[in-house]
């Protein structure tokens, strides 16, 4: 059985069509797509995905990040260009899927006894022998011979001797039908988790990014996706003692909601450290509940270890301050006023006033970490910001995909305690992100110092 690796040809008086369709089910263009899928998905290996705009910039440069950022690398899985690969690849395959698989089964079915004896002659590999032996007599010792030996034999009688046709391994054809569909269940499986679903709905359901801020239950219907949506891939915050029942999807231009059909309860939240303060374990207690029939499950969510529940896995993923009471000290740089204490929650906000214009502005509690674990044993990369003018793109790639053996920078790992992140927010919405460490830290030249951290684009 030989696969044909040419396209189907249909009868049709357009040509364009029957170009379209014979270069789509030939097995090259197939290949040609699957070498480009395997290109995209090692860049979305390398590269970390969906990460805030602004770490691409500090990470690359303002010009490598925003071509990276046009050809759709940030979120390559969902990228319109990928997608569309992935569709068109569905569809060479399974048309060479189609047009090989009835001669494959035709195939497991004869035996091509009727093949004339002109046509053996003309075989490549063949012999030829004289046998002492009257021919039906022969024919049934090789008949026999070759069942012993697990083959199929068909033995047929013909006006001037006898004809001896036998095959084995004919169920190994279906390798071929077995990998390709592979390739399609495979694919299918991407368009579904590469947000396919969503998009569908954003171009034909009215459905849009949600820009604004305030509460989840206040946002309108066009931002939120149904609870039936098919595939996602959302975050979903919950305190300890809270209930939620809503995902975030984070999109380019903004979020969609996505309702479940069921609620999460958080009952407790269990962190574990090794001696040297990095995380050991991260474990969320919760309670499942389903909003039709009001069934619940108690489990626990782990790392590398998720839950499933009504067809939806939840990942433990990372984990946040839930709402500790805080107490922050301003004090105005340009000496226009004295120190003052604002009192706040993480997660929650107050109302400031500029002393100068006497324009609101709003302080947001965004984060609060008890416990900081950093390197210093590589102390010449730790110096100084990144530079955005100098970016190193080459240095960059190599630190990516460099051999394990050849990193061997020390890893020295200290606790530098907790530190207090906040945004400051005015009238128009910009906003500036600010992080606080509250201990001073020795960063190796005996002389301890605060570390105060600013951006202008923050991650929301």
């Amino acid at each position: 059985m030989s696969v044909s690796t040419q396209g189907l040809r249909v009868r049709s008086s357009s040509t364009a069509l029957r170009s379209a369709v014979e270069l789509l089910s030939s097995m090259r263009f197939s290949i040609s797509l699957l070498t480009v899928i395997c290109i995209a998905s090692v860049i979305g290996t390398v590269l970390q995905q969906e990460e805030p705009y602004s770490n691409y910039v500090n990470q690359f440069g303002p010009f490598w990040a925003e071509v990276f950022s046009t050809l759709g690398l940030y979120a390559v899985y969902s990228a319109w260009w990928f997608l569309l690969i992935l569709a068109f690849l569905v569809t060479s395959t399974s048309l060479c899927i189609a047009r090989n698989t009835p001669k494959i089964l035709a195939d497991l079915k004869t035996f091509k006894e009727d093949i004339r004896e002109q046509s053996l002659q003309a075989f490549g590999l063949r012999a030829q022998a004289e046998l002492n032996e009257r021919p039906q007599a022969a024919a049934e010792r090789v008949r026999k011979t070759l069942t012993a030996a697990g083959w199929r034999v068909k033995v047929q009688q013909r006006p001037n001797g006898w004809m001896v046709a036998a095959k084995a391994g004919s169920i190994n054809k279906l390798g071929y039908i077995a990998a390709h569909s592979a390739i399609v269940l495979i694919c299918l499986g991407g368009l579904l988790d590469g947000n396919l679903g969503l998009r569908a709905q954003m171009w034909f359901g009215g459905k849009t990014p949600y820009t604004g801020g305030g509460l989840i239950s206040e946002v309108k219907a066009q931002h939120r996706l149904s609870p039936s949506n098919p595939a996602f891939r959302g975050n979903l915050l919950v305190s300890e003692g809270q209930v939620a029942g809503t995902a975030i999807l984070n999109q380019p231009k903004g979020v969609v909601l996505q309702d479940l059909p069921f609620s999460i309860e958080l009952k407790k939240f269990v962190v574990e450290y090794y001696s040297t303060g990095m995380p050991k374990l991260f474990a969320s207690d919760v309670v499942l509940r389903d909003n039709a029939t009001g069934r619940t499950k108690t489990a626990r969510v782990e790392v590398n270890h998720p839950v499933s529940f009504d067809g939806v896995e939840i990942y433990q993923s990372s984990f946040d301050d839930g709402g500790s009471s805080v107490q922050l000290q301003a004090m105005p740089m340009d000496g226009s006023g004295k120190p003052f204490v604002v009192d706040g929650t993480i997660g929650g906000s107050t109302q400031l006033t500029r002393a100068e214009s006497g324009r609101p502005m709003t302080l947001e509690f965004s984060g609060l970490r008890v416990i900081n674990v950093e390197n210093f044993g590589d102390r010449s990369a730790g110096r100084g910001g990144a530079d955005v003018r100098r970016v190193n793109l080459r240095q960059e790639i190599d630190q990516k995909l460099d051999a394990a053996n050849r990193l061997t920078s020390e890893k020295t790992m200290r606790n530098v305690g907790p530190s207090v992140s906040y945004r400051l927010r005015d009238a128009s919405g910009q906003a500036r992100e600010f992080n606080n460490y509250m201990l001073p830290v020795d960063m190796g030249d005996g002389v301890p110092v605060f570390l105060l951290g600013v951006r202008d684009t923050p991650d929301a």
